[in-house]
């Protein structure tokens, strides 16, 4: 619960701070005592509201043995670990934009992660 500020009740122009005792409307002739003008209670409520199915899906990508990786793509190359023959892998720019990306790989049989600079 919070008090907003005072409105004239004349014409609806919000009042500026008072002048010592009296506050007076910008727009139209209004005064009166500062300790006279009633504000309105403003009561701001919330609740809890479900995650959008976007939000529900992070995760899916983030990968461990036996999980379901689908954000991710694959190339035919064995994990040094157990030599599974596919890796998962996606790219991010880690360095500076004149130096290549970096490539991550993570093994979907021993979920293994690794990097590598190009």
């Amino acid at each position: 619960i919070a008090m907003s500020w005072p409105f004239c009740s004349v014409c609806g122009t919000i009042l500026d701070p008072p002048d010592g005792e009296m506050v007076k409307c910008t727009h139209c002739p209004f005064s009166c005592k500062f300790t006279d003008i009633m504000a309105p209670e403003v009561i701001t409520k919330s609740a809890p509201t479900t995650k959008p199915a976007w939000v529900a899906d992070e995760g899916k990508d983030e990968g461990s043995a036996g999980k379901e990786m689908v954000k991710h793509a694959t190339i035919e190359e064995n994990c040094p670990r157990c030599n599974h023959p596919e890796l998962y892998f996606y790219t991010m720019q880690l360095r500076s934009v004149d130096e290549g990306s970096t490539v991550f790989y993570e093994c979907p049989e021993c979920a293994y992660k690794f990097s590598q600079n190009n």
